[in-house]
């Protein structure tokens, strides 16, 4: 009895396998029968679904690999707030005593927010090293152990050890070729003996790309007083502590040291992130924009789709009648519909998957991803899976609705009418409704991508502050122990100004310690030399920079009053700086600043105004105007400097000439990273231009769903209409009417489309509003404009098929009935 129940068994299964496989071949025969409406309706969705594959590879690579530690759950970050809201990076010293407080981290590390260049000799040439700062914890923290050697230690910090260094895992294999023995051996850095301790593994980045990672310790390197902050603070959390738990223990920290240090921490506090979230933050806003533009596309994609099949099935009405007269059920039917759908589906996610790896070449351009250290997005075992998945889904979706309405009929019924079948009202609203939802979603994503090339436009016009054209930059270091005195440094660079402003070609050349744009931030105190240090909530910042004589004629920056840096600003004479407007507004607002006395940062010299210069951006294009001090760069002596040329020639063409200059000069003096300020600003906007085209793109791929599916509803209604047309004509209607009937159901259709569309394009441009630029989210000429073209389009979209409806041949039509 058991066997017979078991062979029962078996045998429905074997007939229920059957059916499919049977549905699957017909179905197979039905689309290929109709390659037409099989090959358009492939490549709809194969967009779609190819955009939606790439996003979702993408953000699970980002997801991935933006934690790639053990136990990344329980990893944190720590940044400052002043008064409550978060202000930035950490002072070392503040770090050392919440290190030393706090229970709640089973580590708590620091990490430099920035990377320093040093130059590397004892090679052929010198070469350029990005150096990362790190506390000894930091590797523990993570639980990252170096491939060979090891790390440092606590001893290491104890005694303030500066000598020592990890390498990278590719500058082992590029400076030392990859040698085994390469622990314990030493290599002079910016003239100063390190010694190799470690070899991180391959691909080990934390913030920024690094070649090598030198010690922080209680004496430095960098941010000796409280109110100095430059520091990231991450740390491993205790089992069983809590976000908030350690949260509450900083807050505690934080007043303890207020009370101690009134003069720089009243006010200030810590406020902590899950590793994840903060290591994603650059990229975040910009996916989800990405996401949400694909997720539209998709669903207007699946929308014509469904329309189309929607058609298809009044067309199929009488093949469905014949077979439920045959004894198939509606249930039977719907699975056969829906396994035709399923089928070009899945085919088009096969395509989609063509369409996504072109995409992640575009994608690793939009999205800021090096930053995480993402360099390539591949298309991995997750993605083929939810293609796969999206695929079927989006088969299913786009199928069930032609598929229920395709099968509600009455079989006798249906036989007795034959081919003088109209369109039922059912049908008819929903295609009607599957074009509205088309028009209203491409609404909000022509609004989008306006709003997003209104505000690339306002960028590439807005007034910088200098002069980018024809504006070499580079970087220009020498050792510090060939010249070891300022006065030789001041010398050397001096003389090397002189030699490459007798270039042919060139107009005028200056150093600075940072550039516009291509070297941000460094922001230090500024007050008159009169007036104590305010408290860290009350001071007043500026963009810190040493520049040589005739740097902002170089860069373009206008004078307003007084006198630029000239040889007289040498070392050894009385400290000189030039301000900038705003600094100057904020400081001297009572007074003329020139010949007053200011102190800058956290030392008791005192610099004498000597002229005031226009404000310029100096650390990003869509930022304000920055406020600045400029100094001297001969009285400091700096052996790192940033090259600026003005040009008559294409940049390019100079970098040979200078660099010869340079070699001739000193063949241990390093130049490295040429490259032209418009490439600097290029590489700056490359993110918000690359994302409004690929926006734009999307937009106009939505524009053209909507027109063909506006086309094929009023297409299609003529064809169902067109014993109608003919019979007005015949009694004497207008081609005027017959046209006139027609364009105003398409514009019906726009009107309702374009009114949801703009209901829901506001908070939907919300979504972009942090990255637009001098543009609200209700911009009305972008608005304006997006309707217009809608409008257009999809009146031209009408227009085919209304005229087509005046051309009705009336005897043929009057033949028939």
């Amino acid at each position: 009895m058991v066997q017979g129940q078991g062979e029962r068994q078996s045998g429905r299964l074997g007939a229920r396998l059957d059916g499919w496989f049977q549905d699957v071949r017909y179905s197979v025969r039905t689309l290929r029968n109709r390659p037409g409406f099989t090959v358009v309706a492939v490549l709809i969705l194969a967009i779609g679904i190819g955009a939606s594959t790439s996003l979702f590879s993408t953000a699970h690579s980002v997801m991935r690999q933006s934690a790639p530690f053990p136990g990344a759950e329980r990893l944190v970050v720590a940044l400052k707030t002043i008064e409550g809201q978060v202000s930035g990076t950490v002072s070392r010293v503040d770090y050392f005593d919440v290190r030393e407080m706090s229970g709640s981290f089973e580590q708590l590390a620091a990490v430099a927010n920035f990377t320093m260049d040093q130059i590397v000799t004892g090679g052929e040439r010198p070469m350029l090293a990005q150096a990362s700062y790190i506390t000894w914890n930091l590797l523990p923290a993570l639980g990252v152990r170096p491939v060979l050697g090891s790390g440092f230690g606590p001893d290491d910090e104890a005694q303030s050890r500066d000598d020592l260094i990890l390498i990278s895992h590719g500058f082992w294999q590029t400076h030392f070729g990859g040698m085994p023995e390469v622990i314990g051996r030493t290599l002079a850095m910016d003239g100063r003996p390190k010694t190799v301790v470690g070899v991180m593994p391959a691909g080990f980045r934390i913030l920024f790309d690094a070649d090598v990672w030198r010690l922080i310790h209680r004496d430095g390197p960098f941010d000796a007083q409280r109110d100095s902050h430059s520091h990231v603070l991450i740390g491993r959390l205790t089992a069983g502590t809590t976000l908030a738990q350690a949260r509450e223990e900083a807050a505690i920290i934080s007043r303890a040291l207020a009370a101690q240090y009134p003069e720089t921490n009243t006010g200030k506090g810590l406020w902590i992130t899950d590793f994840r979230s903060y290591m994603v933050r650059s990229v975040r806003t910009s996916l989800l924009i990405l996401m949400v533009t694909t997720v539209l596309v998709l669903v207007i994609a699946s929308a014509n789709v469904a329309g189309l099949l929607l058609a298809r099935s009044e067309h199929r009405r009488m093949e469905m009648a014949m077979r439920s007269a045959l004894g198939a059920s509606r249930g039977r039917l719907v699975r056969q519909l829906l396994t035709e759908s399923v089928i070009f589906t899945i085919t088009a996610g096969m395509l989609g998957l063509g369409v996504a790896h072109l995409m992640q070449h575009a994608l690793l351009q939009v999205l800021p991803l090096s930053e995480l250290g993402i360099r390539s997005i591949g298309l991995n075992a997750w993605a083929l899976g939810f293609a796969l998945l999206l695929a079927v889904v989006t088969g299913l979706l786009v199928g069930v609705t032609p598929a229920l309405h395709g099968t509600n009929l009455r079989p006798a019924q249906q036989l007795r009418a034959g081919t003088h079948t109209t369109e039922g009202l059912s049908g008819t609203r929903l295609r009607s409704g599957f074009v509205v939802l088309q028009i209203a979603l491409t609404v909000v994503l022509l609004v989008g991508s306006g709003l997003l090339l209104r505000s690339l436009t306002r960028l590439t016009r807005v007034e910088l502050g200098f002069d980018a054209e024809n504006l070499l930059t580079a970087h220009v270091q020498i050792d510090r122990q060939i010249y070891e005195t300022r006065e030789a440094r001041a010398q050397f660079f001096t003389t090397f100004l002189a030699e490459v402003e007798a270039i042919p070609g060139v107009t005028s050349a200056a150093l600075s310690s940072r550039l516009p744009i291509r070297n941000p931030w460094q922001d230090w105190g500024i007050r008159r030399a009169d007036q104590p240090v305010p408290p860290v909530q009350e001071s007043f910042s500026a963009m810190v920079r040493w520049v040589s004589p005739a740097y902002f004629r170089t860069m373009g920056i206008p004078h307003v009053m007084g006198r630029d840096f000239s040889a007289v600003d040498a070392p050894g004479r009385p400290y000189a700086a030039v301000l900038s407007e705003s600094t100057v507004r904020h400081i001297f607002s009572d007074r003329d600043p020139l010949g007053q006395r200011v102190k800058i940062g956290w030392e008791d010299r005192e610099f004498v105004v000597v002229g005031v210069v226009a404000d310029a951006r100096l650390n990003a294009v869509n930022g304000a105007a920055d406020a600045a001090a400029y100094m001297s760069s001969a009285q400091i002596g700096a052996t790192r400097l940033q090259l600026a040329v003005r040009t008559a020639l294409p940049p390019a063409q100079l970098v040979g000439p200078i660099e010869d200059v340079l070699r001739r000069m000193d063949s241990h003096a390093l130049f490295a990273r040429p490259l032209s300020m418009e490439a600097v600003l290029a590489r700056e906007l490359a993110g918000i231009r690359v994302m409004s085209l690929s926006s734009t793109l999307f937009a106009g791929v939505a524009l053209l769903l909507a027109a063909i599916g506006l086309y094929g509803v009023l297409a299609y209604q003529i064809r169902r209409r067109m014993r109608e047309f003919g019979i007005r004509l015949a009694m004497g209607a207008t081609d005027a009417h017959v046209f006139g009937t027609v364009l105003r159901r398409g514009v019906s259709l726009i009107g309702y489309g374009v009114g949801l569309g703009v209901a829901a394009a506001y908070p939907a441009s919300l979504l972009i509003r942090r990255v637009l630029f001098d543009t609200s989210p209700l911009d009305l000429v972008t608005y304006g404009t997006s309707i217009a073209l809608l409008i257009l389009v999809a009146i031209a979209a009408c227009t085919i098929p209304a005229s087509r409806a005046m051309r009705v041949n009336i005897v043929e039509v009057l033949r028939l009935e």
